[in-house]
């Protein structure tokens, strides 16, 4: 049966993990419109409010969230709508004590909300939420380093909303390191990026050219050369300016291309990507003054960000509504009119002139029939590819690395090779996530966190992900012996889609979908999976802040 009405669900006075908010079943309201499109009929405790709204976003992902607060904030009647209990999308934490109170099922459930699977747990995983095994932990869903700790478009947007109230954001910056045929090559913070290890150094020298020769012209290319440049592969790039002579050069640049595209092959990735961030966030932060870091973790985990931010769309007035899923977008002709919500059994009817989609793009002809868009733009996201990744988790009793490793994050070109039936090599990049910030793990204990990409086809393979499975603890081993001994559990989840459109030379920046979807009038974009720039949450940042651009008018500096 479909009514027309709507829920309200106040973002207020429930915990989320770590000791934030987090909605509870009492907190909800739910309103019930009486079948005229004026004024509400109040279901039980509620507050009166009005069906239509100027904004509608579906999820409360970083991309739905940031334009969603930027729109509230010019003062227009916002309300994001999200299926799960939590704000996030694929950018959310969990406690291990929510393991053990909801059970293994809840967590598997969690996981396939956001395009995630559980590959293997050690004890299993019925074991570990009965025995409490993973209490006093806080687990980001995937691997959720934040781009240049908070300081690239995350800082941008709390710049343009006023910052975040009395919410605190803290992001713990780490440094980072390769470890390249047996040899560790240190990393200096970005600001000091000249500083680079000797041996690196010695290979510069040795072809007589400059760190910098992989920046090319960084801050005086035109906004029309890096869309070119979104054409060209890192393997073309390293070729051009003679870094594909060294060996060691090459698998370097390689594990920087693939930390910021999670990609493993370098002729796919795009090296207009890596350049464009280089120069409208990382060589601009750099010229702030201070140390600029290239990542961090969040104290508490990484949702305390989306939480704040979701905080604030309230305080702009802005409405969120949790535990609710859209089951469509209703459309007049070639126009939005509003969604329809699924919940208890009955459908609600929400009217909206503008509908912001912020899941992966490939999930939007679930919402609207394709025959409404163009048939370019039908066939255009059908053809988009993400990239996946196996996500370990591993509780240790004691800290088996040497510090100097311990405080940054890890690179490898290779820890499966291609021959095993992958694309690529696979890469590594690993932390010791609670060196870095210590409440996401018992006092005493130690999380390790890593993330090893594999293409959409390769995460959904069970038996190529086992691999991976296999040789993670084995290759740690070889490194740091005694690494087994310290394991006091295992986790190994499976992200089919941590990048929603992967950032190759077929579809990054440029050339993923514009975040106003041709054809449609109310219909915008944000996330991942629409135009927008940088790594990983970074990338979804920017995408909500050219959604919310694009339909106010303001220019909010991105282009």
């Amino acid at each position: 049966m479909l009514h027309i009405g709507s829920f309200w669900a106040p973002f207020k006075g429930f915990r989320m993990p770590g000791g934030r908010e987090r909605q509870t079943d009492e907190a909800k309201k739910k309103v019930l419109w009486s079948g005229s499109l004026g004024r509400g009929e109040l279901y039980g405790e509620g507050v009166e409010v009005m069906e239509e709204y100027d904004a509608v976003v579906i999820g409360a992902g970083v991309g739905g969230l940031s334009a969603a607060v930027l729109l509230a904030k010019e003062g227009m009647k916002v309300l994001v709508v999200e299926k799960e209990d939590r704000v996030g999308g694929r950018a959310l934490s969990l406690r291990g004590e929510e393991l053990r109170e909801k059970g293994s099922a809840w967590y598997r459930r969690l996981l396939a909300g956001q395009y995630c699977w559980l590959a293997e747990a050690r004890p299993g995983l019925e074991e570990m939420a009965g025995s409490g095994t993973l209490d006093g932990y806080v687990l980001d869903l995937g691997y959720h380093g934040v781009s240049v700790a908070g300081e690239g478009y995350f800082a941008h947007l709390r710049d343009l909303i006023g910052g975040y109230g009395s919410r605190r954001v803290v992001i713990k910056p780490f440094l980072t390191g390769s470890w390249i045929g047996g040899e560790f090559y240190r990393e200096p913070p970005l600001s000091r990026s000249t500083d680079v290890d000797e041996k690196i150094q010695a290979e510069l020298d040795r072809l007589g050219k400059n760190y910098l020769d992989f920046f090319g012209k960084l801050l005086a290319y035109t906004p029309e050369e890096l869309e070119e440049l979104d054409r060209v592969s890192l393997h073309d790039h390293l070729v051009n300016i003679g870094f594909a002579e060294s060996g060691v050069l090459y698998d370097y640049f390689r594990c920087i291309g693939t930390l910021i595209t999670t990609i493993n092959d370098p002729h796919d990735i795009s090296i207009g990507d890596i350049l464009r961030y280089s120069s409208q966030v990382l060589a601009p932060t750099i010229l702030k003054g201070g140390e600029v870091y290239v990542g961090g973790f969040t104290e508490g985990g990484v949702m305390a960000w989306p939480e704040a931010v979701a905080g604030r769309l309230r305080d702009l007035g802005g409405e969120l509504l949790l535990g609710s899923e859209v089951r469509r977008i209703e459309m007049e002709g070639n126009a939005v009119r509003g969604v329809v919500l699924g919940k208890d059994g009955e459908e609600t009817f929400i009217r909206s002139p503008r509908v912001i989609f912020n899941p992966p793009v490939q999930e939007l002809f679930r919402f609207v029939e394709e025959k409404v868009f163009p048939r370019d733009f039908a066939r255009r996201v059908k053809s988009l590819y993400g990239y996946g990744s196996v996500n370990p988790y591993i509780g240790l009793s004691g800290l088996p690395v040497p510090e100097e490793h311990a405080r940054r994050l890890i690179k490898t070109p290779c820890v499966v090779p291609r021959s095993e039936g992958f694309s690529w090599d696979v890469y590594m990049a690993w932390n010791i996530q609670s060196f870095i910030e210590p409440t996401c793990a018992p006092a005493g204990k130690h999380l390790f966190t890593a993330y090893l990409p594999l293409t959409e086809q390769e995460s959904r393979d069970r038996e190529l992900v086992m691999k991976v499975v296999m040789a993670v603890p084995d290759f740690l081993e070889g490194i740091y012996p005694g690494f087994r001994e310290c394991i006091d559990w295992e986790l190994y989840t499976v992200c089919t889609r941590l990048e929603g459109v992967a950032k190759s030379v077929t579809q990054a920046g440029s050339l993923k979908p514009d975040v106003v979807v041709p054809g449609v009038a109310g219909l915008y974009l944000a996330g991942d999976t629409a135009r927008g720039y940088g790594v990983d949450m970074d990338c979804a940042c920017s995408s909500g802040i050219l959604c919310a651009q694009a339909i106010t008018g303001r220019d909010y500096g991105l282009r």
